[in-house]
């Protein structure tokens, strides 16, 4: 009942203040979880598993070059030029190859070609570092122990001997590359 000019008379209600319970579940639950957590990483510190990996990548070694002497090569003269096949072949024989066959090849466009037999990469390599921007191939019908050399219209000369010298070094070096650093993490 209310009386005018007093308001109203009855007590107030308070409100309902759920602020403390719903605190109170999320701290319960924060601490499940974190206590969830904290058992999962309990369980696994005993594992193999857990423990971080080392990884070390080991690069790998590419063919190494055959030496000079070793190395015989038929050159094959691809372009309208008289006689540069038996030029670069002879030079290549001042150079230490050895010379099986020189003659005329196909037509050939672009850089010079090196075909090799299936696992005569050596012979290639040995005598790529004596022709700048050769191309290679490996061809199944080369017969192997053997490289040919096609002399297209790409070919602009034999390198020098220092740059000959330097591939070589850059070759044996990445034939045996030096072994990646690995450090283990500490746990």
């Amino acid at each position: 009942m209310t009386i005018l000019g007093r308001g109203d008379l009855a007590p107030r209600r308070r409100s309902r203040r759920r602020t403390p319970y719903v605190v109170a579940v999320l701290l319960v639950a924060l601490a499940g979880a974190g206590g969830w957590y904290g058992w999962q990483a309990w369980r696994d510190s005993g594992s193999p598993s857990a423990k971080p990996q080392v990884v070390c990548v080991t690069p790998t070694p590419s063919a190494s070059p055959a030496p000079v002497k070793a190395v015989k090569v038929a050159v094959l003269n691809s372009t309208k030029t008289v006689g540069l096949a038996h030029t670069v072949a002879g030079a290549l024989t001042i150079r230490g190859f050895a010379i099986v066959k020189v003659g005329n090849g196909a037509p050939v466009s672009g850089a010079p070609r090196i075909t090799y037999a299936p696992g005569d990469v050596a012979l290639a390599l040995a005598l790529a570092e004596q022709v700048p921007g050769a191309t290679f191939y490996e061809l199944s019908t080369q017969p192997p122990g053997q490289v040919k050399l096609n002399l297209s219209a790409g070919f602009r000369g034999l390198a020098t001997k220092a740059v000959a010298a330097a591939a070589r070094a850059r070759d044996g070096a990445a034939a045996a590359p030096s072994p990646a650093a690995c450090s283990t993490p500490r746990g």
